[in-house]
């Protein structure tokens, strides 16, 4: 668990958002398997032959990611939809806890989000294990339309991960300004200068459309 100490909570958060983006990075490392290896290379008809001949839609690499968080993650929705096809499990989680919608929302993929959505994903149960929401990756990421289309099924504009943080903070400390005014319209509010400090929390309350 991370401690957050005086005023070093941004640079802590910082580093917090840049241990996501990598271990999404090491997520996109090739597997050394047939399917996870097609799936890399982005072979949609690769991955129809791989699995034609037998292979588990739901293999495991060695951090637990499925073949179908890393077509979300690439964007690959013609992948992804064969996967699926073959009864690949939508609410999959790698080790960090991350599912294939979170994969999405970091790669910004809104056709895969969709199609998770349409095959049984869920918004209520796909926080990860620091309970961090497909919504706040797609902040961090500054994925406008992926974050609207969120909030439209229902995406909570205040839920709060393990540290008490919520999206518009986490999308704050990014910079992500329009997405900070696209979740003050959906009911956010400023978290308190005392968590963001003052220079970021008189620029969250300047922020409006």
């Amino acid at each position: 668990m991370l401690i957050f100490i005086g005023s070093d909570q941004g640079g802590a958060m910082r580093r917090l958002l840049a241990s996501v983006a990598l271990f999404f990075a090491a997520t996109m490392a090739a597997a050394g398997d047939p399917l996870f290896d097609a799936v890399a290379a982005g072979d949609a008809a690769a991955v129809e032959r791989v699995l034609a001949a037998g292979a588990n839609a739901d293999s495991r690499a060695r951090d637990q990611a499925t073949p179908l968080i890393n077509a979300a993650l690439a964007g690959q929705l013609a992948v992804a939809e064969l996967l699926i096809g073959k009864d690949a499990d939508v609410m999959a989680r790698n080790a960090g806890g991350f599912t294939p919608l979170h994969a999405a929302a970091f790669s910004g993929s809104l056709p895969i989000s969709k199609l998770l959505l349409d095959h049984g994903a869920t918004l209520d149960d796909a926080a990860n294990k620091a309970g961090v929401t497909p919504l706040m990756v797609a902040g961090e990421e500054n994925h406008v339309e992926l974050a609207e289309f969120l909030i439209s099924k229902g995406a909570d504009v205040g839920h709060a991960e393990v540290h008490g943080y919520t999206p518009i903070t986490r999308a704050l400390w990014k910079g992500n300004t329009d997405i900070v005014r696209l979740f003050k319209r959906h009911g956010a509010t400023c978290p308190p200068a005392s968590l963001l400090g003052d220079q970021d929390y008189a620029k969250c309350m300047e922020l409006h459309d």
